[in-house]
């Protein structure tokens, strides 16, 4: 289409903290980070403000994926001047594109039976309040409203239902979302006879549902309706991949987690990695330091994930890793780990006091500047340590040590841009 992807744009800024995520740390960020980034820019959209500008004429961009390959890539707002050498055409409107999909027609008639069907469902729940189920009314909010395609109080809890079964685009979904947790009103997508395909094909629309509800999707199909018929309740399908796969139970909504702020779920996900090796590292870890043999086998576990054949748990302890884990955790948990210091300061003077620390200098001044600020790092007896400290080599990010806290602490980590 002429005017369209005429440039890529090579960088982009996260006004939050100034990160830089070049076109190719996008490609490399996992779909959850891409999630994040994709929420937060449509987020901010939404609210007419920025969460990221591009990096060479500071218009406001986002981060669309491209239709044929999924890939995601940086794309101005609407709007952006077409002097930046990175410009990258004039996307249509939220507004344009749905008229394009749907060619005038409000909904099909799927989505019409499916809105009465959850209906019915709903007032044959006894958990359902009575008389409070509605379909296609508006409610209102503030300044704004919605109209949610089934509406009820269940066990209590204000509920809407919102039928997915087209491409919805994801300003419309943030939107509804958010309108609906500002009136204390639980959310829940729906489709009807999801059927489970590998992330590369799952449609957009139905990946921004899945993560809207903790990385579970919901769906009703034929067997589903007849069971809920038959029990007298409103009953859904649940899917989720978690491992090799996808798993999917039927639930009623009393099964259902419920978080004060957010969507609800059937199953949580396992939580990634790195958070739940810090979560073990600090279960094993009192005052007096990591446990042994804990300590071994996590540090044979961290060994293993370096990839590297010849690393092993000896050569890890034998490089003070387990130290470095506990002075970097004291910082990002706020309060001493593995240490019977009394607070943060004690604890980075007497982790720089040993000689063997030195090369980790760099890698603490980065720690305390992120999680503590810089006026700790200002500190006489601080400052003093690090001067001296930074007088030796140091780890680099392709050392042992700078490899492992990378992996772990990915988030300490991120690329800053650097203040000319």
């Amino acid at each position: 289409m002429k005017g369209r992807l005429q440039r890529t744009l090579k960088r982009a800024v996260r006004l939050q903290d100034m990160a830089v995520i070049s076109s190719d740390d996008l490609l490399k960020i996992d779909a959850d980070g891409y999630q994040v980034i994709r929420r937060a820019a449509t987020r901010a959209r939404n609210d007419k403000h920025a969460a990221f500008v591009c990096d060479h004429c500071g218009y406001p961009v986002y981060a669309p994926r491209e239709p044929t390959t999924k890939l995601p890539f940086w794309r101005h707002h609407k709007g952006a001047p077409r002097t930046c050498p990175w410009w990258t055409g004039e996307p249509g409107s939220t507004d344009e594109v749905n008229a394009s999909q749907f060619q005038g027609a409000q909904e099909s008639p799927l989505h019409v039976r499916l809105k009465n069907l959850v209906a019915e469902l709903l007032n044959l729940d006894p958990l359902t309040e009575p008389g409070s189920v509605v379909v296609d009314e508006y409610v209102a909010n503030g300044g704004s409203r919605r109209r949610p395609d089934v509406r009820a109080i269940y066990d209590g809890k204000p509920i809407a239902v919102e039928v997915q079964l087209a491409t919805t685009q994801i300003p419309i979904i943030v939107a509804r979302e958010d309108f609906y947790r500002r009136e204390g009103r639980h959310l829940i997508w729906l489709t009807w006879n999801f059927e489970p395909v590998e992330r590369a094909r799952l449609l957009t629309a139905f990946e921004d549902i899945l993560y809207s509800h903790n990385k579970n999707l919901f769906s009703l199909d034929d067997a589903v309706v007849a069971e809920g018929r038959a029990r007298q309740a409103f009953l859904l399908r649940a899917f989720w991949e978690h491992g090799a796969g996808w798993h999917s139970k039927i639930a009623g909504l009393p099964e259902l987690e419920w978080p004060v702020s957010g969507l609800p779920f059937a199953v949580a996900p396992p939580p990634p990695w790195h958070v739940d090796f810090r979560n073990r590292w600090l279960s094993a870890t009192t005052a007096s330091g990591t446990k042994w043999p804990t300590r071994r086998d996590l540090l044979t576990e961290l060994a293993e994930k370096s990839g590297d054949p010849q690393l092993n748990w000896e050569n890890l302890d034998e490089a003070d890793i387990g130290s470095l884990l506990n002075a970097i955790l004291s910082f990002v948990e706020g309060k001493p780990i593995g240490s019977a210091q009394k607070n943060l300061t004690e604890v980075i003077n007497t982790f720089l006091s040993s000689e063997r620390r030195y090369k980790f200098g760099r890698i603490m001044r980065k720690v305390l500047a992120v999680t503590a600020g810089t006026e700790i790092l200002k500190k006489t007896s601080v400052a003093a340590k690090f001067d001296r400290a930074l007088q030796e080599p140091q780890d680099a990010p392709e050392s042992i040590a700078g490899s492992i806290v990378l992996r772990i602490f990915p988030e300490l980590f991120q690329k800053q841009r650097i203040a000319a």
